[in-house]
């Protein structure tokens, strides 16, 4: 056994840490739930209007995802999320250089009133860095 190495100066660097936030249960809640469950399945079964795009399911993207994959896209229930990040300065100060990312994911299989709404709106990560990543 030998002697655990320990550094004899304490620094005064702060860790860089990335905080989750485990979205599975929360994606068994919006299938489970009465008031979302029944909504899961709008992107199959709405009538999309040639030349309108209502919702990200009548894009170009959408289509060719499920023409790449088809074995997602016969099961109705498979859900299609969205992921977006953006920095933002927490002390609000453009002075100080410590920025914050925080990663959001959004459920595009629901309504386009309902996917945006702020508590069906997902943060799945955060991640504190004392500079904006480039």
């Amino acid at each position: 056994m030998g002697i655990p190495i320990t550094n004899p100066e304490p620094t005064l660097v702060a860790y860089k840490k990335l905080r989750y936030f485990p979205i599975t249960p929360r994606l068994q809640r919006l299938v489970m739930s009465p008031s979302t469950a029944e909504h899961m399945i709008w992107h199959q079964s709405h009538i999309a209007v040639d030349g309108v795009m209502v919702h990200s399911s009548d894009g170009e993207a959408w289509k060719h995802f499920n023409s790449v994959h088809p074995h997602f896209s016969a099961e109705v229930r498979n859900m299609h999320l969205g992921l977006c990040t953006d920095g933002f300065n927490p002390f609000g100060s453009f002075a100080a250089s410590y920025s914050c990312w925080p990663v959001i994911l959004t459920v595009y299989n629901l309504p386009p009133g309902m996917c945006m709404r702020p508590k069906l709106v997902l943060l799945s990560t955060v991640k504190p860095d004392p500079s904006s990543p480039g």
